[in-house]
Protein backbone atom coordinates (compact mmCIF):
# COMPACT_ATOMS: atom_id res chain seq x y z
CA UNK A 1 0.00 0.00 0.00
CA UNK A 2 1.45 3.16 -1.15
CA UNK A 3 0.61 6.00 1.50
CA UNK A 4 0.58 10.15 0.16
CA UNK A 5 3.28 11.81 1.41
CA UNK A 6 2.74 15.35 2.88
CA UNK A 7 5.39 17.97 2.22
CA UNK A 8 5.34 20.89 4.44
CA UNK A 9 8.05 23.65 4.17
CA UNK A 10 9.11 25.41 7.25
CA UNK A 11 6.90 28.23 5.99
CA UNK A 12 3.54 26.22 6.96
CA UNK A 13 1.87 27.25 10.02
CA UNK A 14 2.95 25.44 13.36
CA UNK A 15 -0.36 23.61 13.69
CA UNK A 16 -0.61 22.10 10.75
CA UNK A 17 3.41 20.56 11.33
CA UNK A 18 1.91 19.09 14.76
CA UNK A 19 -1.68 18.44 13.51
CA UNK A 20 -2.25 14.79 15.30
CA UNK A 21 -4.04 12.99 12.24
CA UNK A 22 0.07 13.17 11.29
CA UNK A 23 3.21 11.30 11.32
CA UNK A 24 6.20 13.01 10.84
CA UNK A 25 8.85 10.39 7.97
CA UNK A 26 11.84 13.21 7.95
CA UNK A 27 11.80 17.01 7.77
CA UNK A 28 9.30 18.02 5.75
CA UNK A 29 7.70 14.73 5.11
CA UNK A 30 4.15 13.64 6.76
CA UNK A 31 1.80 10.67 6.28
CA UNK A 32 -1.64 9.90 7.52
CA UNK A 33 -0.57 8.52 11.28
CA UNK A 34 -3.18 5.80 11.20
CA UNK A 35 -2.98 4.78 7.93
CA UNK A 36 0.97 4.59 8.56
CA UNK A 37 0.45 2.64 12.05
CA UNK A 38 -1.61 -0.03 9.51
CA UNK A 39 1.25 -0.85 7.46
CA UNK A 40 3.62 -4.15 8.40
CA UNK A 41 7.09 -3.30 9.63
CA UNK A 42 8.38 -4.06 6.48
CA UNK A 43 6.63 -1.63 4.43
CA UNK A 44 7.85 1.15 6.36
CA UNK A 45 11.22 1.40 4.47
CA UNK A 46 9.47 2.36 1.42
CA UNK A 47 7.88 5.25 2.72
CA UNK A 48 11.22 6.82 4.68
CA UNK A 49 12.76 6.11 1.26
CA UNK A 50 10.03 8.19 -0.92
CA UNK A 51 10.30 10.99 1.89
CA UNK A 52 13.77 11.39 0.77
CA UNK A 53 13.31 11.03 -2.81
CA UNK A 54 10.74 14.49 -2.46
CA UNK A 55 14.18 16.26 -1.28
CA UNK A 56 16.59 14.83 -3.15
CA UNK A 57 15.03 14.56 -6.07
CA UNK A 58 17.80 13.61 -8.59
CA UNK A 59 18.99 10.49 -5.87
CA UNK A 60 19.72 6.69 -7.15
CA UNK A 61 18.32 4.59 -4.46
CA UNK A 62 20.85 1.37 -3.70
CA UNK A 63 20.74 -1.68 -1.54
CA UNK A 64 17.86 -2.29 0.86
CA UNK A 65 16.15 0.87 -0.29
CA UNK A 66 16.18 0.03 -4.00
CA UNK A 67 14.74 -3.91 -2.82
CA UNK A 68 12.15 -2.19 -0.81
CA UNK A 69 10.81 -0.05 -3.81
CA UNK A 70 10.86 -3.28 -5.98
CA UNK A 71 8.92 -4.40 -2.94
CA UNK A 72 11.06 -7.57 -2.14
CA UNK A 73 12.36 -8.46 1.15
CA UNK A 74 14.83 -5.55 2.55
CA UNK A 75 15.51 -6.54 6.28
CA UNK A 76 14.87 -3.69 8.70
CA UNK A 77 17.03 -0.73 7.34
CA UNK A 78 17.37 1.95 10.05
CA UNK A 79 18.84 4.42 7.18
CA UNK A 80 18.15 5.34 3.37
CA UNK A 81 20.58 4.27 0.83
CA UNK A 82 22.06 5.93 -2.02
CA UNK A 83 24.32 6.41 -4.29
CA UNK A 84 26.45 7.27 -7.39
CA UNK A 85 25.99 11.07 -6.69
CA UNK A 86 29.81 12.76 -6.21
CA UNK A 87 28.76 15.41 -4.08
CA UNK A 88 27.53 13.54 -1.52
CA UNK A 89 28.59 10.97 0.91
CA UNK A 90 28.91 9.50 4.07
CA UNK A 91 25.73 9.48 6.60
CA UNK A 92 23.36 12.51 6.98
CA UNK A 93 19.86 12.66 8.58
CA UNK A 94 19.02 9.38 7.98
CA UNK A 95 20.53 9.30 4.48
CA UNK A 96 23.66 7.34 3.51
CA UNK A 97 25.27 7.84 0.48
CA UNK A 98 27.91 6.12 -1.95
CA UNK A 99 30.07 8.40 -4.23
CA UNK A 100 30.44 5.05 -5.75
CA UNK A 101 29.95 5.63 -9.82
CA UNK A 102 27.30 3.97 -11.46
CA UNK A 103 26.05 3.04 -15.14
CA UNK A 104 23.22 3.89 -16.60
CA UNK A 105 22.32 0.72 -17.54
CA UNK A 106 22.33 -0.07 -14.04
CA UNK A 107 19.54 2.27 -12.70
CA UNK A 108 15.79 2.05 -14.05
CA UNK A 109 13.05 5.16 -12.76
CA UNK A 110 9.67 4.54 -11.64
CA UNK A 111 6.89 6.62 -10.63
CA UNK A 112 9.74 9.11 -10.91
CA UNK A 113 12.05 7.57 -8.03
CA UNK A 114 15.48 6.18 -9.38
CA UNK A 115 17.15 3.51 -7.86
CA UNK A 116 19.42 0.65 -8.74
CA UNK A 117 17.89 -2.17 -10.97
CA UNK A 118 17.41 -5.33 -9.06
CA UNK A 119 20.47 -7.38 -9.93
CA UNK A 120 22.81 -4.50 -8.95
CA UNK A 121 20.95 -4.11 -5.90
CA UNK A 122 20.65 -7.72 -4.71
CA UNK A 123 24.49 -8.12 -5.45
CA UNK A 124 24.93 -4.47 -3.95
CA UNK A 125 23.02 -5.90 -0.26
CA UNK A 126 25.20 -9.65 -0.88
CA UNK A 127 28.47 -8.02 -0.85
CA UNK A 128 28.22 -5.59 2.03
CA UNK A 129 24.77 -6.57 3.65
CA UNK A 130 23.81 -9.02 6.45
CA UNK A 131 23.85 -12.73 5.56
CA UNK A 132 20.16 -13.77 6.21
CA UNK A 133 18.75 -10.48 4.78
CA UNK A 134 20.73 -11.15 1.53
CA UNK A 135 19.49 -14.59 0.71
CA UNK A 136 16.01 -13.94 1.54
CA UNK A 137 16.06 -10.72 -0.95
CA UNK A 138 17.51 -13.01 -3.59
CA UNK A 139 15.17 -16.00 -2.86
CA UNK A 140 12.25 -13.89 -3.57
CA UNK A 141 13.26 -12.54 -6.01
CA UNK A 142 14.20 -15.46 -7.73
CA UNK A 143 10.82 -17.07 -7.01
CA UNK A 144 9.00 -14.16 -8.68
CA UNK A 145 11.43 -14.60 -11.44
CA UNK A 146 12.38 -10.98 -10.96
CA UNK A 147 16.09 -12.01 -11.48
CA UNK A 148 18.46 -15.02 -12.57
CA UNK A 149 21.64 -15.66 -10.34
CA UNK A 150 23.47 -15.22 -14.50
CA UNK A 151 22.06 -11.31 -13.63
CA UNK A 152 23.28 -10.84 -9.99
CA UNK A 153 26.39 -12.30 -11.23
CA UNK A 154 27.10 -9.84 -13.99
CA UNK A 155 26.24 -7.12 -11.85
CA UNK A 156 28.38 -8.34 -8.76
CA UNK A 157 31.37 -8.24 -11.91
CA UNK A 158 30.80 -4.64 -12.07
CA UNK A 159 31.09 -3.65 -8.44
CA UNK A 160 34.04 -3.34 -5.94
CA UNK A 161 36.13 -6.13 -4.80
CA UNK A 162 35.19 -5.85 -0.83
CA UNK A 163 32.45 -8.87 -0.13
CA UNK A 164 32.81 -10.46 -3.30
CA UNK A 165 33.68 -13.82 -2.09
CA UNK A 166 30.49 -13.31 0.56
CA UNK A 167 27.97 -12.36 -2.25
CA UNK A 168 29.41 -15.54 -5.07
CA UNK A 169 28.00 -17.79 -1.94
CA UNK A 170 24.39 -15.94 -1.16
CA UNK A 171 24.31 -16.37 -5.29
CA UNK A 172 24.95 -20.00 -4.82
CA UNK A 173 23.41 -20.87 -1.77
CA UNK A 174 19.83 -19.06 -3.31
CA UNK A 175 16.69 -20.95 -3.94
CA UNK A 176 13.25 -20.01 -5.51
CA UNK A 177 11.77 -22.94 -3.87
CA UNK A 178 11.92 -20.66 -0.59
CA UNK A 179 8.29 -19.28 -0.32
CA UNK A 180 9.10 -16.90 3.01
CA UNK A 181 11.69 -14.69 4.23
CA UNK A 182 11.30 -17.02 7.40
CA UNK A 183 11.93 -20.33 5.50
CA UNK A 184 15.18 -18.53 3.72
CA UNK A 185 16.64 -17.44 7.63
CA UNK A 186 15.93 -20.99 8.11
CA UNK A 187 17.84 -22.48 5.24
CA UNK A 188 20.92 -20.22 6.54
CA UNK A 189 20.47 -21.35 10.33
CA UNK A 190 20.38 -25.22 9.30
CA UNK A 191 23.39 -24.57 7.00
CA UNK A 192 25.11 -22.64 9.83
CA UNK A 193 24.52 -25.73 12.14
CA UNK A 194 26.08 -27.90 10.00
CA UNK A 195 22.78 -30.22 9.11
CA UNK A 196 22.22 -31.51 6.16
CA UNK A 197 20.69 -29.56 3.36
CA UNK A 198 16.73 -30.42 3.07
CA UNK A 199 14.63 -31.14 0.14
CA UNK A 200 12.81 -28.10 -0.81
CA UNK A 201 8.51 -28.22 -1.07
CA UNK A 202 9.24 -32.26 -1.90
CA UNK A 203 5.62 -33.57 -2.63
CA UNK A 204 4.12 -36.06 -0.32
CA UNK A 205 0.77 -38.07 -1.58
CA UNK A 206 -1.88 -37.61 1.49
CA UNK A 207 -5.39 -38.71 1.66
CA UNK A 208 -6.17 -34.67 1.29
CA UNK A 209 -4.07 -34.97 -1.39
CA UNK A 210 -0.89 -33.29 -2.51
CA UNK A 211 1.45 -31.29 0.12
CA UNK A 212 4.72 -29.80 0.31
CA UNK A 213 6.57 -29.50 3.54
CA UNK A 214 8.84 -26.33 4.08
CA UNK A 215 11.64 -29.33 4.56
CA UNK A 216 12.37 -32.46 4.34
CA UNK A 217 15.02 -34.68 5.11
CA UNK A 218 15.31 -38.45 4.40
CA UNK A 219 17.08 -40.26 7.57
CA UNK A 220 18.06 -43.77 7.51
CA UNK A 221 16.22 -46.36 9.03
CA UNK A 222 13.54 -43.69 9.93
CA UNK A 223 10.69 -42.42 8.29
CA UNK A 224 11.62 -38.79 6.78
CA UNK A 225 11.47 -35.71 9.00
CA UNK A 226 9.26 -32.65 6.98
CA UNK A 227 10.28 -29.65 8.52
CA UNK A 228 7.85 -26.35 8.61
CA UNK A 229 8.62 -23.09 9.84
CA UNK A 230 5.45 -21.44 11.24
CA UNK A 231 5.72 -17.68 11.25
CA UNK A 232 3.37 -15.50 13.29
CA UNK A 233 1.82 -14.55 9.84
CA UNK A 234 1.05 -17.47 8.44
CA UNK A 235 -1.97 -18.21 9.35
CA UNK A 236 -3.23 -14.98 8.56
CA UNK A 237 -1.96 -15.09 5.04
CA UNK A 238 -3.96 -18.54 4.83
CA UNK A 239 -6.95 -17.25 5.94
CA UNK A 240 -7.01 -13.93 3.53
CA UNK A 241 -5.85 -15.72 0.70
CA UNK A 242 -9.25 -18.00 1.90
CA UNK A 243 -11.43 -15.83 2.85
CA UNK A 244 -11.44 -17.37 6.18
CA UNK A 245 -11.14 -16.58 9.75
CA UNK A 246 -7.83 -17.52 11.37
CA UNK A 247 -9.13 -19.90 13.74
CA UNK A 248 -10.06 -21.72 10.41
CA UNK A 249 -6.70 -21.55 8.87
CA UNK A 250 -5.19 -22.83 12.08
CA UNK A 251 -7.48 -25.85 12.13
CA UNK A 252 -6.97 -26.55 8.22
CA UNK A 253 -3.20 -26.49 9.25
CA UNK A 254 -3.73 -28.92 11.77
CA UNK A 255 -5.76 -31.21 9.54
CA UNK A 256 -2.74 -30.80 6.50
CA UNK A 257 -0.12 -31.67 9.47
CA UNK A 258 -1.90 -34.75 10.51
CA UNK A 259 -2.31 -35.93 7.18
CA UNK A 260 1.21 -35.55 6.34
CA UNK A 261 2.26 -36.82 10.02
CA UNK A 262 0.47 -40.68 8.34
CA UNK A 263 3.64 -40.86 6.12
CA UNK A 264 6.26 -38.72 7.40
CA UNK A 265 7.44 -37.05 10.67
CA UNK A 266 6.99 -33.60 11.39
CA UNK A 267 8.76 -30.83 13.00
CA UNK A 268 7.57 -27.06 13.23
CA UNK A 269 9.71 -24.07 14.79
CA UNK A 270 8.86 -20.31 14.27
CA UNK A 271 10.86 -17.27 14.70
CA UNK A 272 12.90 -17.58 17.68
CA UNK A 273 14.86 -20.65 15.81
CA UNK A 274 15.07 -19.06 12.87
CA UNK A 275 17.31 -16.47 14.25
CA UNK A 276 19.06 -18.26 16.89
CA UNK A 277 20.65 -21.49 15.23
CA UNK A 278 21.34 -22.84 18.49
CA UNK A 279 17.72 -23.46 19.53
CA UNK A 280 17.46 -24.81 15.44
CA UNK A 281 20.22 -27.23 16.31
CA UNK A 282 18.94 -28.83 19.61
CA UNK A 283 15.69 -29.24 17.81
CA UNK A 284 16.97 -31.29 15.00
CA UNK A 285 19.35 -32.77 16.83
CA UNK A 286 16.28 -34.46 19.29
CA UNK A 287 14.77 -35.57 15.95
CA UNK A 288 18.67 -37.50 15.38
CA UNK A 289 19.77 -35.10 12.37
CA UNK A 290 23.07 -34.80 12.08
CA UNK A 291 24.76 -31.30 13.28
CA UNK A 292 27.70 -30.03 13.77
CA UNK A 293 29.61 -28.53 16.89
CA UNK A 294 30.76 -24.99 16.79
CA UNK A 295 28.05 -22.60 14.54
CA UNK A 296 30.10 -21.91 10.92
CA UNK A 297 30.71 -18.65 10.61
CA UNK A 298 27.60 -15.91 9.71
CA UNK A 299 27.79 -12.24 8.73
Amino acid sequence: MDLDILAVDAGEPMRLRRAPELRRIRRGAYVDRAAYAALPEHGRHAVAVRAVALTRPGAVFARESALALAGLPHGRPREVFTIGDPGASGRRHGVVSARVAIADDDVIVEDGIARCTTAYALAHLARVGRQVDAVSALDEALRLEAVTKDEVTDALGRQGARGRRRASWVVAFADPRSQSVGESWSRVAIHRIGAPAPQLQVEVATRLGSRYPDFLWERPGMRPLGGEFDGAWKYGVIAESNGVQAVDAVIAEKRRDDALREHIDTLHWMWDAAQRPELLRAMLAQAHLPVGGALLPGW
